[in-house]
């Protein structure tokens, strides 16, 4: 699990690490919405990172190819699907006194 601790001083940073020595710290961060501490009690879990897989130049190529049909494909049912309650509401008009 992650605890986060904000601190403002560097005394009060070195208290939160004496207090958590039971923790590992596994992040620092000093940003414009405060400094703070990430301790973890379990390192391994916490900290596991994105693994990025290179794709070939061709096989990328084609996954390309296969989203831009996908997405026209969805754009065409999307249409019709529009069309369908179109032409079901003038039904209903034309049958309805």
């Amino acid at each position: 699990m992650r605890y986060v601790f904000q601190y403002e001083s560097d005394d009060q940073r070195d208290g939160l690490i004496k207090e958590h020595q039971d923790k590992t710290i596994i992040e620092e961060l000093n940003i414009s919405e405060g400094n703070f501490l990430i301790f973890s009690d379990s390192p391994e879990e916490d900290t596991k990172k994105i693994v990025y897989v290179t794709v070939p130049e061709e096989e990328y190529g084609e996954l390309k190819q296969d989203n831009t049909l996908l997405k026209a494909q969805s754009q065409a049912n999307s249409d019709r699907a529009d069309f369908h309650e179109e032409v079901l509401a003038e039904i209903i008009l034309t049958i309805t006194p």
